[in-house]
């Protein structure tokens, strides 16, 4: 309580003083200091430091990697909880640079940011052949408008968990990295390929996912289970030796060019329309509702009896994709002052539970 109190007088002093301004609190040990320049903040920061990033946008310097094990925390991604403040915005300034995370960052977790770089990449795990042992990483509640790989070369020992994460490009693995999404989106199509692909050796776990388009490939010995594929083709590809179980499908095919696979419970050749209360064009917004349908097969048909998709499971996807510590949620600000002199302002201030 006391480390969120003390974020609370810092954010408040930094929005009164600076309204328009993003800022970054960074606190460690029962410190703190404010910053205005990210670069200047991930320096100033010492290992396991948190990193409280205001709504707006923040610029990684050229060539940037991450060397040290920290905690991000943005203020959100979803529009419509992030009125008071915008969302939080990692970005790039040139076609190289992109959140590199060396092995020394292993440990370093991300809530609540959206990666939208100049460059093909948003983040990616390892830096070189021999510097991608990157392990412990955590998403959550962050999306990812360019690619996200997860190790350099094959094979690679990095390991990462993205949980109610939003993908809008491809998820690729080098052989032998593992990933785990639990409640994600994806909603890239590629045309060829397969928009998840590689963590060949048994590294990909997905669990209570929404793929709307996507398709899973070169993923030798992935566990699938509680998802739902909106493919009209068999989502899962040249993947022998994985386990699917209780997906539901589009497509009347589970598999393509595989074999030595198990399943179990999955729902084939479900018609789109009857899946989500609201989902129309295979392109994920915040406005959309992925609840199931009653009528759809998947209410209840998951493994542990709940929804598949992301609002199965004792701990459904959280609509606001709010991070877990406070923050402003929303500012009303009166256009004049009151007959004291005084200006009134209510400040809404939230948090929503992991």
């Amino acid at each position: 309580m006391t480390r969120k109190l003390i974020l609370l007088a810092l954010i408040g002093s930094a929005l009164h003083a600076q309204a328009q301004h993003a800022r970054i609190v960074v606190q460690h040990a029962g410190t703190a200091q404010v910053f205005s320049d990210l670069s200047s903040a991930i320096t100033a920061a010492l290992p396991n430091s948190d990193l409280y990033l205001s709504g707006g946008c923040f610029v990684l310097p050229t060539g940037f990697s991450l060397s040290k094990t920290l905690h991000f925390v943005g203020a959100g991604i979803a529009p419509d909880s992030t009125k008071a403040t915008s969302s939080t915005i990692i970005t790039s300034a040139d076609g190289s640079t992109f959140m590199r995370l060396e092995s020394a960052a292993s440990g370093s977790t991300f809530t609540g940011i959206r990666f939208n770089m100049a460059a093909n990449t948003s983040v990616g795990l390892g830096i070189s052949a021999v510097d991608q042992t990157v392990v412990s990483v955590v998403f959550t509640r962050c999306s990812f408008q360019e690619e996200v790989y997860v190790g350099v070369d094959d094979p690679s020992g990095s390991s990462v968990a993205f949980t109610e994460c939003v993908f809008h490009n491809r998820l690729l693995g080098a052989d032998g990295a593992a990933a785990q999404l639990t409640r994600c989106i994806l909603d890239y199509q590629a045309g060829t390929g397969a928009e998840v692909s590689g963590f060949d050796g048994g590294g990909l776990v997905m669990l209570n996912c929404v793929g709307l388009g996507t398709r899973i490939g070169n993923a030798g010995g992935a566990t699938i289970s509680n998802c739902v594929f909106t493919r009209t083709s068999a989502p899962f590809w040249q993947s022998g030796g994985s386990t699917f179980t209780n997906n539901l499908l589009v497509s009347d095919a589970l598999v393509s060019n595989m074999s030595g696979y198990v399943e179990s419970g999955n729902i084939l050749a479900v018609p789109i329309g009857t899946i989500f209360i609201n989902e129309g064009d295979t392109d994920f917004q915040f406005s959309d509702n992925l609840h199931l349908q009653n009528i759809c097969p998947g209410v209840g048909a998951g493994t542990d009896g709940t929804d598949m998709g992301i609002y199965g499971t004792a701990s459904p996807f959280k609509d606001g994709a709010l991070p877990h510590v406070p923050h402003f949620e929303r500012t009303e600000v009166a256009t004049g002052a009151d007959a004291s002199g005084n200006l009134p302002m209510q400040v809404r201030v939230a948090a929503q539970a992991n």
